[in-house]
C-alpha cells in the first residue's frame, strides 16, 4: 500500500489520530477500494470509533494486487510522528518491510524530510455489526451546540444522561434514583427543540453515555467546522454519533449505553445497601457521674482520715473504734531508758539514739487504741518526766532488745587525743612548716 497526500489533508489526519489517541491506545488501519479508515476501540470495548478519508483526498492511492490492506499499530509512536504538522507540504504513506512497517515520510517548508518506521504489531482489524441506520430518533446541529453542552459540565464527569422528548432536550450529568455523594454537584441544562437543525424524537427516552469519547470526538468536529448528528433509541441500545464533512471524511462514534437495570457505569454511583444500626446516645457514651463502688469507698476511707475532723488520730491507719478510759494519756510520752541501758556516747552517737527511741516510740503509739482527743505534747528525752507505762500483757507489743556495749577505744583516745577536744580545729598544716618525715605512702 502506497497513498500520498498534500499538507492541508495531512494535518486532518493529524488531528484524527489525535482524537482516537484519547479513545483507545491502538489504532487499526485498513485501506480498500473506498478509500483509507482508522478506526480505535476504548480498553472496556463499550465505544468504537470510525473516520473514514475517501480516495479524493489522496494524491495517489496503490492498493497491494491481493486487495485489501490492513494492520495494527501503537498509537503513542504513531502521535510523535505526527505532530507540529504545519510546516508539513507533503506527507507519504506505505507499508514496507513485507508487511512489518509501516513508513511516513512528511516533507516540511525549507526542503527539510522526516522520515519515520512505525512497527506493524498485527495484521487485525475490527469491525460492527450493529446496523447504523435504524434509529428512531435522530438529532443534528452544530458543534458549538453540542461543545456548549460539554462544557457546561465539569470536566471529571464520566457519564452524561440525555432525555429527551418530542419538545425538549435535557442533558443531566446524574440518574433520577441514584445515590450519590452529598458533596456532588447536580447539573442540568434543557434546550427546546428549535435550536436544533434537525430534531425528531416520537417517543420519549433516556439514555446515559460515557462523556469522555463523546468529547474526543467533539474536538475532530470542531476540527472539520462540521454539524454533529445523534442517533438512538431506547436505554440499552446503541448510540450513535456522526460527522460528515463533504462526503470525503465519515466519522462514526457507537456509544454503549447503560441498561435500565443498571444504574452506573462507575461503581462511585451505584446504590449500596444500607444497614440501619441502633446507636447509642450521647449522654450514654458519657461517663456516668456517681462513681463505682471502689471509688466510693476509697473517698469513704480518706474522709476518715482526714485531718481536721476531731476525732481522727495522726497516725490512725486503721478504721478501729475502740472504746478506751479517760486515764490512759492522749499521746504516750518517750520511753525512759532503764539505768542499765544508759551509758557514755558521744554527742553524734546520742542523737542517733534519740532520734531511733522517737520512732519506736510513734510505732508503739499507733499500735494502741485511738484516744478521744487530738491533743499532742512533745518532751525531750533528756528532760521527759519518769512515767510509767500501763500494764499490758497484750503479746501483740513488740519488745526491744537491749544494744550490746560499744567497746571503748582507749589506745584511739590516748594517740588521737586532741581530735576529741572541742577547741581542735582541723586544718592543712602550714607551706612554711617543716616536714620532720616524708609520707610512707606514695601516689605513684
Amino acid at each position: 500500500m502506497k497513498c500520498t497526500l498534500e499538507g492541508g489533508n495531512a494535518r486532518v489526519i493529524a488531528k484524527a489520530i489525535q482524537s482516537l489517541s484519547k479513545i483507545g491506545k491502538e489504532l487499526f488501519i485498513e485501506a480498500d477500494v473506498h478509500g483509507l479508515k482508522m478506526r480505535s476501540i476504548n480498553p472496556t470495548q463499550s465505544a468504537v470509533a470510525s473516520i473514514s478519508f475517501s480516495r479524493c483526498m489522496f494524491d495517489t492511492f496503490q492498493l497491494p494486487p491481493s486487495g485489501d490492506c490492513f494492520c495494527k499499530i501503537a498509537m503513542k509512536p504513531c502521535l510523535g510522528v505526527f505532530r507540529n504538522m504545519k510546516q508539513v507540504e507533503y506527507c507519504e504513506l506505505s507499508i514496507v518491510g513485507n508487511k512489518t512497517k509501516l513508513q511516513v515520510n512528511l516533507r516540511c517548508k525549507l526542503e527539510t524530510t522526516k522520515q519515520a518506521l512505525i512497527a506493524i504489531v498485527d495484521e487485525l482489524n475490527i469491525t460492527s455489526s450493529v446496523p447504523t441506520d435504524q434509529s428512531p430518533n435522530s438529532i443534528r446541529g452544530d458543534h458549538k451546540l453540542f461543545m456548549e453542552i460539554s462544557n457546561s459540565f465539569n470536566s471529571s464527569e464520566e457519564e452524561l444522561t440525555l432525555e429527551a422528548t418530542p419538545d425538549s432536550l435535557s442533558a443531566k450529568n446524574y440518574i433520577e434514583g441514584a445515590r450519590v455523594n452529598d458533596k456532588f454537584m447536580r447539573s442540568q441544562l434543557k434546550l427546546k427543540h428549535s435550536e436544533f437543525e434537525h430534531y425528531q424524537v416520537a417517543e420519549g427516552s433516556v439514555i446515559t453515555f460515557c462523556i469522555k469519547e463523546f468529547r474526543a470526538f467533539l474536538l475532530f468536529a470542531e476540527a472539520l467546522n462540521a454539524a454533529m448528528t445523534l442517533e438512538f433509541d431506547d436505554a440499552g441500545s446503541p448510540f450513535f454519533v456522526k460527522i460528515k464533512k463533504h462526503r470525503d471524511i465519515e466519522c462514526l462514534l457507537i456509544l454503549s449505553t447503560l441498561s435500565p437495570e443498571d444504574v452506573s457505569f462507575s461503581e462511585d454511583y451505584r446504590p449500596r445497601d444500607i444497614t440501619v444500626c441502633n446507636t447509642t446516645n450521647a449522654s450514654q457514651k458519657r461517663k456516668s457521674s456517681t462513681p463505682g463502688p471502689e471509688i466510693q469507698q476509697k473517698r469513704r476511707l480518706a474522709e476518715d482520715t482526714t485531718l481536721s475532723e476531731l476525732d481522727t488520730s495522726l497516725f490512725q491507719f486503721r478504721d478501729r473504734r475502740t472504746e478506751v478510759p479517760s486515764e490512759v494519756a492522749s499521746v504516750q510520752p518517750a520511753r525512759m531508758l532503764a539505768d542499765g541501758d544508759t551509758m557514755d556516747l558521744v554527742d553524734e552517737e546520742a542523737e542517733e539514739e534519740a532520734m531511733l527511741l522517737a520512732v519506736s516510740d510513734a510505732v508503739e503509739a499507733s499500735q494502741i487504741p485511738r484516744p478521744s482527743s487530738t491533743e499532742v505534747c512533745f518532751f525531750n528525752t533528756e528532760d521527759a518526766p519518769p512515767t510509767l507505762l500501763p500494764e499490758d500483757n497484750n503479746e501483740e507489743d513488740e519488745s526491744i532488745p537491749q544494744s550490746p556495749e560499744r567497746e571503748r577505744g582507749l589506745r584511739v583516745r590516748t594517740i588521737f587525743s586532741r581530735c576529741f577536744q572541742n577547741t581542735y580545729v582541723p586544718r592543712e598544716p602550714s607551706p612554711n612548716s617543716q616536714v620532720y618525715a616524708p609520707n610512707s605512702d606514695t601516689e605513684d
